[in-house]
């Protein structure tokens, strides 16, 4: 496809990145010389200079033949009149992002397909909903739904007490006969393994489960996580990220939340947004005694949410430090997700990763489910489609040749999801969610097309 995108700064850069490694013709537009000298001397892109807003600028970059448009600036006016001038200049599709999340309302009387954009991407949206999933489900380190929420895929790190290290799988899953789970990939020291039934499990591999969420208690049991779930919730930045965690959080109940933010501007903000969280104004930068004054040693979670990835490491080590048994932490530098786990940090979101998983999966049409490079595994989320003529059509698992580095989680016919074992039926309409590495996609594409 040929691709033009709008904006090379951190989100920008990665997407434009990501598609040209999966092999799309892209065309980055930016009007800061230096992000586009950056661009065009580290990828395989062609780089302009100029704004998006531009009829010139625009046609420079061929948007008149382009397949698709992503303007991804940080300002949505920009977003948003460059797709409406892409439209008239004839792209096919268009992609904005925009923050304000007036426009996400759906009471709003302004469509903005009506002024052609095709999708909506609000990365700070995306960050907090997957921050406030990971503090629902606190073992996970990874969490992504699967066949339109009914089934979820979680990364867990496998405690030394657990009840399944060292059994082969093949003899694992027969001792649960009643979960609903399966086992999809194991990392272990850095190494993602798409598993057989001869592989076993080991104290500190993550494994990376399918499940239903009616059965996710008892696999976080199986998992060795038997702590209890704790609701005291500290965050740590009052930036549209932290404020939309807070109203969230205060809409599913039941926990208490402090909000602690350094900036007066920002912290007046939450206190108009935030009814039922305590908000705290902080020093600037660093401020440990007021975490200390807080109560940052008696939280069951604490989230670094703050626009600073350095401040956001330290205090979340911090936390760490004092003992506080979940701790979350933003991260907008793609170089550092590499270290975090090293450095004892498990939980992380990164706004660029997800909002090119969002435009990735409307790429694909739906297909895709998520990218989990977030955290340091090399292997994607696909759910495809079975069409009449797949070669996997009317067959079961078992009696299917896939490809190196897949694995097949989960099966959706007509809405009944099961976790797929051997004797499965795939039956043509249905929908599969497969795990496997970026090598086996082709082969999986022609498998079930």
């Amino acid at each position: 496809m040929k691709i033009v995108v709008v904006g090379a700064g951190a989100v920008g850069y990665h997407l434009a990145r990501t598609l040209s490694w999966e092999g799309h013709e892209v065309t980055l537009i930016d009007h800061d010389q230096s992000l586009v000298d950056r661009a065009g001397g580290s990828m395989d892109v062609m780089a302009v200079r100029g704004s998006g807003t531009s009829v010139s600028v625009l046609i420079q970059a061929g948007v008149q033949d382009s397949d698709l448009l992503i303007a991804v600036t940080s300002v949505d006016e920009v977003n948003i009149v460059s797709c409406m001038l892409a439209k008239q200049l004839g792209t096919k599709k268009r992609i904005a992002r925009v923050r304000n999340q007036e426009y996400a309302d759906p009471k709003t009387p302004v469509s903005l397909k009506g002024l052609g954009i095709d999708q909506v991407i609000q990365p700070e949206l995306e960050t907090a909903k997957e921050v406030v999933r990971m503090i629902r489900f606190p073992y996970a380190i990874d969490i992504v739904e699967c066949a339109n929420g009914k089934m979820v895929l979680v990364g867990l790190r496998i405690e030394k007490i657990s009840d399944i290290i060292n059994i082969p799988l093949e003899k694992l899953m027969p001792l649960y006969p009643d979960l609903n789970f399966r086992l999809v990939s194991i990392i272990r020291k850095g190494q993602t393994i798409i598993p057989s039934g001869k592989n076993v499990i080991q104290p500190n591999d993550i494994a990376y489960v399918i499940s239903s969420y009616e059965d996710l208690p008892e696999v976080f049991n199986i998992a060795g996580k038997r702590e209890e779930i704790a609701h005291d919730v500290m965050l740590l930045g009052g930036g549209m990220i932290g404020r939309m965690v807070g109203e969230m959080l205060e809409e599913l109940k039941g926990y208490n939340v402090k909000l602690i933010e350094g900036d007066e501007e920002r912290t007046q903000r939450a206190i108009q947004r935030l009814k039922n969280t305590i908000i705290v104004k902080g020093g600037e930068g660093i401020d440990f005694d007021i975490l200390v004054l807080e109560g940052i040693n008696e939280m069951g979670v604490f989230t670094a949410l703050t626009d600073d990835d350095e401040n956001n490491i330290v205090t979340s080590l911090f936390a760490k430090h004092l003992g506080v048994k979940r701790i979350i932490t933003r991260i907008s530098k793609s170089e550092y997700l590499p270290i975090i786990r090293a450095i004892g940090l498990d939980a992380v979101v990164n706004e660029r990763i997800l909002t090119s998983d969002a435009i990735v999966k409307f790429l694909l049409g739906g297909r895709i489910m998520a990218l989990s490079s977030l955290q340091g595994t090399d292997a994607d989320v696909i759910e495809f489609a079975v069409s009449a003529k797949s070669k996997a059509a009317d067959k079961r698992l078992r009696d299917i040749t896939f490809p190196d580095g897949s694995l097949i989680g989960a099966i959706d016919h007509k809405g009944d999801v099961n976790v797929a074992v051997g004797d499965s039926f795939i039956r043509s309409g249905d929908k599969v969610v497969v795990f496997c590495q970026p090598k086996a996609v082709p082969k999986l594409e022609k498998l079930f097309k």
